[in-house]
């Protein structure tokens, strides 16, 4: 899915022109991302942040290459999520709700990549 995503970010033309099935490819990358976002959902509870703030830090790190960023991405979220979670779990005596911490952390991280897209960080 990562080089057609790569070829379908060239533009609908040069896709086209290139032998991709533009219609299908878009179509089965948002019904695949629903569908995994469902059921994470639906696995692990509302956790906010991770979808919005991960994307940017691996892009930041790996480049715009979906071959690449998309498995990064997978990879980053995990780790993050695990280091946040065992610290909301240690770092008190009660536990902190996971989505909190999310929040906490993903927000500053946001408002710095808004900032930074119009200079390409995003």
């Amino acid at each position: 899915m990562g080089k057609y995503l790569n070829v379908l970010s060239l533009g609908d033309e040069d896709a086209k022109a290139l032998g991709v099935r533009v219609t299908w490819v878009r179509n089965s990358a948002i019904l695949l991302a629903t569908l995994l976002s469902t059921l994470t959902v639906v696995v692990a509870g509302m956790i906010g942040w991770v979808g919005l703030i991960i994307p940017h830090i691996a892009r930041f790190l790996v480049g715009a290459d979906n071959r690449v960023l998309l498995p990064m991405c997978a990879l980053l979220g995990a780790t993050f999520l695990v280091i946040v979670d065992t610290l909301c779990r240690t770092s008190m005596s009660i536990e902190i709700p996971i989505g909190i911490a999310t929040s906490l952390i993903g927000i500053p991280i946001f408002v710095f990549a808004l900032r930074n897209a119009k200079k390409g960080f995003a």
